[in-house]
Formats: structure tokens, sequence, C-alpha cells
């Protein structure tokens, strides 16, 4: 089946970084597809044993896809639908199957205001599935900037920032590290989301503003405990990370895309897909960054 056969008959979805990464380890075989070959099997076996009157018989994963886009064809325009479905729904393995292989629903107050702010949850459904797709990353956040404050009953605002240790990080197997803050302090509602990625292997820090403006001084404390942490690494372990910023660049014009903007950059940092040089050089353009609303949510 093509994809302009599906373009036609069902709602092309945005896949996970999950489900592109089952693509490249061989797991998920058809491309049309967000789901595992895995999950076409489970799929297929529960749906032979709801309807023993059309059994699905072959093992093909695109052939099970094409016959179950059939018999569900009036039922279901899109394929995380298929998962809804009574004879699925109540499956472990396949709950964790639509929560990992399609982009997250964008909210519903986005259908009014396609611009809205991205709020923590937005930012963070986005993230938690670049974590797992990717195991050498690490996502903290996304933190108010006065992380290091000391609440009532003595918690820190974000204990991964706090108590942030480099060496756990690196035995931990995480080479990358992506941080979102936002500009207002804990008491308050957000204003601005930045961002900072750390590549240990190359030694870099970047801090990436939409707005173009400088370090804050909170945030500059965090980066100098990375630094000193790396060059107190013993020996050859040792890391002199150098630090960097796209100030003073500024990408973002209108006041709604600067969370699309952090994830942006936190992912394509993430996937080597941009450099310090080009953040510095290009405008990125509010209308630009409005498409991956589209990329990194479904619509509901």
């Amino acid at each position: 089946m093509n994809d302009k056969f599906i373009g036609e008959q069902m709602k092309k979805e945005q896949c996970s970084p999950i489900s592109d990464q089952n693509e490249k380890l061989g797991k998920k075989t058809n491309k049309n597809s967000c789901l595992s070959d895995t999950a076409l099997f489970r799929l297929r076996d529960l749906w032979n044993a709801r309807h023993p009157d059309v059994i699905i018989k072959t093992n093909d994963p695109r052939e099970i896809w094409n016959q179950l886009y059939h018999y569900m064809k009036n039922t279901c325009n899109k394929e995380s639908c298929w998962l809804k479905q009574n004879f699925a729904n109540h499956d472990k393995y396949l709950k964790k199957e639509l929560d990992e292989s399609f982009a997250p629903e964008y909210p519903k107050e986005w259908k009014k205001n396609p611009n809205k702010w991205l709020s923590s949850v937005d930012i963070l459904n986005v993230m938690k599935q670049y974590e797992e797709a990717y195991k050498c990353f690490n996502f903290i956040g996304p933190s108010p900037i006065d992380y290091d404050t000391y609440m009532l009953y003595g918690e820190c605002v974000w204990d991964e920032l706090c108590h942030f240790n480099l060496q756990n990080e690196i035995t931990a197997g995480k080479t990358k590290i992506g941080v979102i803050f936002n500009l207002d302090p804990h008491y308050k509602g957000g204003s601005h989301w930045v961002s900072l990625f750390i590549n240990i292997k190359k030694g870099t820090i970047f801090y990436f503003d939409s707005a173009g403006e400088k370090i804050p001084q909170q945030i500059e404390k965090f980066v100098k405990t990375v630094m000193e942490q790396g060059r107190s690494l013993s020996g050859s372990k040792k890391i002199n990370f150098v630090f960097d910023q796209n100030y003073p660049v500024e990408h973002q014009y209108g006041n709604t895309e600067c969370g699309v903007y952090s994830l942006f950059f936190i992912v394509h940092m993430l996937e080597d897909k941009i450099t310090a040089y080009y953040l510095k050089n290009h405008i990125l353009k509010d209308q630009y960054m409005e498409k991956f609303r589209k990329i990194y949510f479904n619509s509901t």
C-alpha cells in the first residue's frame, strides 16, 4: 500500500522518535506504519480471537496492516484508533505501544488557538519520548529559573539540577543532556522558555534563547557547575567544556513559539542535525517553527 493511497484513505499520523528508532533497528518493517512488527502481530492475534469468521492468516507485517485497515476502515480513520478498539484496548502491551509509537496529541485548546503557548506538560510529553528513543540522552526539566531555591520543607525547586552529578551521568551512559528552563521563578505562571544542551563527548555546552538574550546568571551558575565538574574528573577523563550561546542573534519575533524553539533546539542537537555555528549565523523564523507543532504533536 503506497503513501498516496494511505493519504486518501487514512489520516497520516506523526510517529514518535521511538517508532523511528524501531525502523532503524529493523523492529518496524512497514514504513507506512508507526507500529512495530510485534504490535501488528499482536493486533492480528487479538483480532483473530475476537473475529474467528474473518481470520488474518498472514505473517507479513505489511499485509497484516492492509487487512486490519480493510476490516476497520469504516470505524477508524487513523492507525492509533485501532489500538483503542474493544478487541485491543485492554492489552497492556498495546497500551504501551499506543503511548510510545505516536507523537503525543496536542491539547484540545490548540483547535481554537493553534499557536497557544506550550505548557510544561506539553514539553515533557515530547521529551520523554526522545529519552526513551535515545538511551544516551537525559532530559532535565522543564524547570523554573530559580531551580536551586530551597522551599518551605527544605526541598529544592528542581532536584536534578540542584544535585546534578556529571560523573553519575557518564556512568549511566548519558552523553547528551538537554535542559529546558522557564525564565519565571517557581511561584509565577511562566514567561519564556529557553534551553541548554550539554554534549559530553564533544565537550560543549550551548545555551539557546530564541529571543537572543544573554544567558541569565541563574542558568550560568548551573553551566559553571557542570564545567567545574568536568575539570574535576580524574585523569584522562577530564573534560574542559567549551561554552557558547546564540546571543545576540534573535530568532523569535512573535510571542508564542518559544516552547517550540526549545524543543527544536534540543531535538536537533540530540540528532546532530544543527550546529552552534548555524544557530549563530542563520535566523529560524517563527513561521518555520510553527510547522514543527505538527511534527512534535498529533491532532486530536
